[in-house]
């Protein structure tokens, strides 16, 4: 009876520890192909560009070097990330962290929570490495609600497209204090909107339309590049802009418009951007834009730039090359920029 007693015991015990192993296992394999489709994106790209203004400047810089890691957090369930740091000689070449938030889809729905770029304007959302031209209009640097800040905002910000993808919306708040703070400095948060739509039209045109919005109050923030100086803004920030952009198989026109009230002043901005495609890799650019701040020492005649791109990869690999001019009133102003863009990863 001892021993049969025995051999039971041994059997259930071999059981547990086969049933043991066997979730051990199952487990293991389960985790390995979670870590199998959330294997981290990594991107990067370099930016270095010879800059003459037949005036007092002729030099080599490094305009940027970009490196960003993005992917499918390894845990059950829509859950995103995305971590991003910039490298400029402007910063004394310093490592700047950029965009760090975490991002759950579900369905038609998105929601993050970090540091990011507010969704304000089109010409901001379009990556700087695939935009036609070296610089985003001064419309975009100057007037968008984050401009002092690398474009860049703490806070929580929710989007939804339809179905098909033809409308988007978005609503976000903001501290409103800019990029790497610690914290919400008064209190009052910078609140934005975007709804854009898209169209398909005949012979291969497809068509984009939208508008967005920003509004704070803020007890005290210094505007640079609007007023030029360090004087200190207190009051109402309202912001708003309209989008247009129609694409051909071969090319582009687009064009946005941007006001900045500040209090009882207003700043305005534009842009005219459009692009076609030669043979042998080749793209000539054509833009103008034109920016009216709150400087009264400052120029605000509009810019004409004329580009040409050679893509060797397309924007894996691509030279650039922007003539710009300025005509003001016996004080013309010239620039040539040329461009090397390589991407890494």
């Amino acid at each position: 009876m001892n021993h049969t007693m025995s051999l039971k015991y041994i059997a259930k015990k071999a059981i547990r520890n086969l049933s043991g192993l066997t979730a051990l296992a199952l487990l293991f394999i389960s985790s390995s192909n979670i870590a199998a489709r959330t294997r981290p994106l990594w991107n990067g790209y370099i930016q270095t560009r010879y800059t003459e203004n037949y005036r007092s400047l002729s030099s080599f810089e490094l305009r940027r070097a970009k490196l960003w890691v993005k992917g499918k957090a390894p845990i059950q369930g829509n859950w995103f990330y995305k971590v991003q740091a910039i490298f400029r000689q402007k910063s004394s070449g310093n490592l700047t962290m950029q965009d760090f938030y975490a991002e759950y889809r579900y369905h038609t729905y998105v929601f993050r929570m970090g540091q990011m770029v507010p969704d304000f304007s089109l010409q901001r959302r379009q990556p700087d490495y695939v935009i036609p031209v070296l610089e985003r209009a001064a419309a975009i640097n100057n007037l968008i609600p984050t401009a002092e800040s690398g474009a860049r905002d703490i806070g929580i910000m929710a989007e939804w497209h339809s179905s098909d993808r033809n409308f988007t919306a978005s609503a976000g708040m903001f501290n409103g204090n800019g990029s790497n703070t610690l914290h919400n400095e008064d209190r009052r948060f910078l609140f934005t909107h975007r709804l854009t739509a898209d169209f398909s039209l005949p012979d291969h045109i497809k068509a984009h339309l939208g508008y967005s919005l920003a509004y704070r109050n803020t007890t005290g923030l210094s505007f640079k590049r609007i007023f030029g100086n360090n004087a200190v803004f207190k009051g109402d920030d309202f912001r708003w802009g309209v989008e247009t952009r129609i694409a051909f198989p071969d090319g582009e026109i687009q064009s946005e418009y941007l006001e900045a009230h500040l209090g009882s002043r207003k700043a305005w901005a534009y842009y005219l951007l459009t692009d076609y495609k030669l043979l042998l890799r080749n793209q000539i650019v054509f833009s103008m834009e034109k920016f009216c701040d709150l400087n009264p020492v400052s120029n605000d005649q509009p810019w004409y730039i004329v580009g040409w791109n050679h893509y060797f990869a397309g924007n894996q690999a691509k030279l650039m090359l922007d003539t710009q001019a300025q005509f003001a009133n016996g004080s013309n102003n010239y620039q040539t920029i040329i461009q090397l863009q390589l991407m890494f990863l």
